[in-house]
């Protein structure tokens, strides 16, 4: 199209008669717009042909390769990783001790004695609360005391009494049948002398009605010794049931007298007040339900305990003494070293995380509940572990492998891979430090195939995630 273009303008100035200077010009502009025309066919050519000419030179450098008798293999040096696991995992500072205050009575607050940020003994004062209701009935469970004691003492008299009448009783029988047995010989020997004629009959009759008397006055006496021994079981009853009202009274009175002594708010540790919540005069209500207010937040500061969730890998590294870093942004400066002390019995299956406790000493007090921290967590390898680059790996329907050139042959080689990074993999079992390890292998690569072994040098090596270690043998291959 720029090429018609030019012809018609060409033309043009050839049909046109004009002045001298008019075509001078006319010839000027047409010389720009071919120098303009050719820049572009230039640029064009360079953009089209020569990526051409470039892949064309790499693949024929890749036929070369291919063509030859023995395939090229480019490998690395396999090195070894770390010898030591570690993670970083976030967490929340929190108090080794710490507790919500509560009242245990209702009542009124007459007195607050510390702040928020006030170090507080264990023991310690706290507040005072006003319990008008709870004197009352102290002092009305007082005077039942008193009266349930008094019946006590009534009682007990009451059977000393019964037990003096039953005494008594069992006196009066014992004199009754004494005189029922003189009665009853006396009889019989007056009916034997009246038989004989030696008495009268009407003297006779007499001592036999006499005998009947002191017969009536035994079962008289044995029925008030029946009665006397009721009356003593009655009254033991009675005290028995007296003495259950006094510890009754007793321990209702030491009830009161323990929820009286509520009205003292103290410290259950020693530790910083972190939140105030009341003033004088506020109505306080017992217990911790939502609608009950709380009185203070205590928490213990000079040591302190973080909880993180540590992942299923490096979960078998933790137990009891393991130290871990503790990582402050606000302290950047400053090294807090914590000790792993608790650690669960299992792994939460939704997360395959295990929950464990680290505590740290912080005499100074200079972390504080609530804070943001890092917490890096290491762990000793058991062996020695390779790092290889991924695409070292090749899988098979049996497992996953790597090839390694060993005596110029391709050699199969199982693999346990320990840690995947995506670009390189951790190789816990089957590759040893110092094994030529290839790269990007080929699928047709047949175990115990000999191949020519070529190091591979990367043209980006900032973005090789492993450093190439180049052998004597491979820098003598040609390269």
């Amino acid at each position: 199209m720029l090429i018609k273009l030019m012809a018609k303008k060409a033309m043009k100035f050839k049909s046109k008669k004009r002045p001298q200077c008019r075509n001078n010009a006319g010839l000027g502009k047409l010389a720009v717009l071919i120098v303009v025309v050719g820049i572009i066919l230039a640029v064009l050519l360079m953009v089209g042909i020569l990526p051409r000419l470039g892949r064309k030179q790499e693949l024929d450098k890749m036929h070369e390769e291919t063509t030859g008798a023995v395939p090229v293999v480019r490998t690395i040096v396999a090195d070894p990783a770390q010898e030591s696991e570690s993670i970083v995992l976030p967490a929340n500072i929190g108090a080794i001790q710490y507790t919500t205050i509560y009242a245990r009575v209702d009542g009124y607050l007459k007195s607050r004695l510390v702040d928020i940020g006030d170090h507080v003994k264990n023991g310690q004062l706290l507040a005072v609360i006003d319990t008008p209701t709870i004197d009352q009935q102290l002092e009305q469970g007082r005077a039942d005391l008193m009266r349930a004691k008094a019946t006590l003492e009534t009682n007990i008299a009451d059977n000393k009494e019964a037990i003096a009448q039953e005494l008594t009783a069992e006196a009066n029988l014992v004199k009754a049948k004494t005189n029922f047995d003189y009665a009853s010989i006396t009889a019989s020997r007056w009916q034997n002398l009246c038989a004989r004629g030696a008495v009268s009959q009407q003297s006779r009759d007499e001592k036999v009605r006499f005998l009947d008397t002191t017969n009536a006055e035994v079962r008289s006496n044995q029925a008030d010794v029946q009665a006397a021994k009721a009356k003593v079981v009655a009254s033991v009853s009675k005290i028995a049931e007296a003495k259950a009202e006094v510890k009754a009274k007793e321990a209702e009175v030491k009830k009161l007298v323990a929820e009286q002594g509520f009205q003292k708010v103290t410290a259950p540790f020693e530790g910083v007040i972190t939140e105030r919540k009341v003033d004088a005069g506020a109505l306080i209500t017992q217990g911790s339900q939502t609608t009950a207010l709380e009185l203070f937040q205590l928490a213990k500061i000079d040591r302190l305990r973080i909880y993180v969730s540590v992942p299923q890998r490096i979960a078998r590294y933790m137990h009891s003494g393991v130290l871990a870093d503790v990582i402050v942004p606000e302290f950047p400066e400053r090294k807090f070293i914590g000790k792993v002390t608790n650690t669960s019995g299992g792994l939460d299956p939704s997360t395959r995380t295990r929950q464990t406790e680290i505590q740290i000493d912080n005499p100074d007090h200079a972390l504080l509940p609530g804070m943001y921290a890092e917490i890096k967590l290491s762990g000793a390898r058991d062996g020695n572990w390779i790092k290889v680059p991924g695409t070292t790996i090749v899988t098979r329907p049996n497992g996953q492998y790597v090839i390694v050139v060993k005596d110029g042959k391709a050699v199969y080689k199982p693999v346990t891979i320990g840690r995947d990074y995506g670009d390189a993999v951790e190789i816990r079992v089957g590759l040893n430090d110092g094994d030529h390890v290839v790269i990007s292998p080929n699928d047709e690569l047949r175990d115990g195939e000999v191949v020519q072994e070529k190091p591979f040098v990367d043209e980006n090596p900032i973005l090789n995630p492993l450093q190439v270690k180049e052998s004597p043998a491979q820098a003598g291959s040609g390269h």
